[in-house]
């Protein structure tokens, strides 16, 4: 069963490749359909991921808007892709970071790509095994979560909720791909450990 999974899922992210691949290159022809089926099918997780930079929404939206301004004006010197979201994502990233500090240090050219706010409100249901706990406690779980670093938070809400592999997370974080595989294995270690110190205080507390 488990190569069938394997097998319907390699074939079902080779679908998606292809079909990024054979849109990206109708937007660069200059369609506009393929500009707008872009648009809707990533806006959403544009945004979402923009919030976690910055509480701004006014910010958030103008680089978002720049984003689509400019791969428009300059779709036909752009590369080639075989991941739009991976594309948008990373290029999404940067733009907020600059002007966000820019805004920040007044307007200052002197930008420092890890110099950054991510802030995430993850739940155990989502990255660990489920246990059959209280919401107080569920919820006191999920305040832990909050130790992990602003690059932990991120490596992790891209692969789990951004549904991206680890090469398209170190892409897009322009890291290489055996330190993000370190940055998540190592926040999920923690995550884990914690999970299992909470359950266990939980039961000599009395909890059932």
């Amino acid at each position: 069963m488990a190569n069938i999974d394997d097998e319907i899922h390699f074939t079902s992210l080779k679908a998606n490749v292809m079909g990024d691949i054979q849109l990206w290159e109708r937007f660069k022809s200059g369609d506009k359909e393929a500009l707008s089926q872009i648009f809707h099918d990533h806006i959403k997780i544009l945004y979402k991921y923009g919030h976690k930079f910055s509480r701004d929404q006014q910010l958030v939206e103008d680089c978002i808007q720049d984003l689509f301004l400019e791969i428009w004006q300059r779709r036909e010197n752009l590369g080639s892709t075989d991941s739009i979201k991976r594309y948008l994502l990373g290029s999404l990233r940067r733009k907020i970071i600059r002007k966000d500090q820019r805004v920040k240090k007044h307007l200052s050219d002197k930008v420092e790509m890890d110099e950054y706010n991510f802030e995430v409100e993850f739940t155990c249901e989502k990255l660990l095994i489920d246990q059959e706990i209280s919401a107080e406690n569920k919820a006191k779980i999920n305040r832990g979560l909050s130790q992990l670093s602003k690059r932990q938070k991120e490596a992790i809400y891209l692969k789990y909720y951004a549904d991206l592999d680890y090469q398209e997370v170190s892409e897009i974080m322009s890291l290489n791909y055996q330190s993000t595989r370190n940055i998540i294995h190592s926040s999920l270690k923690k995550l884990r450990q914690l999970l299992v110190k909470m359950i266990v205080f939980f039961l000599l507390s009395g909890w059932h």
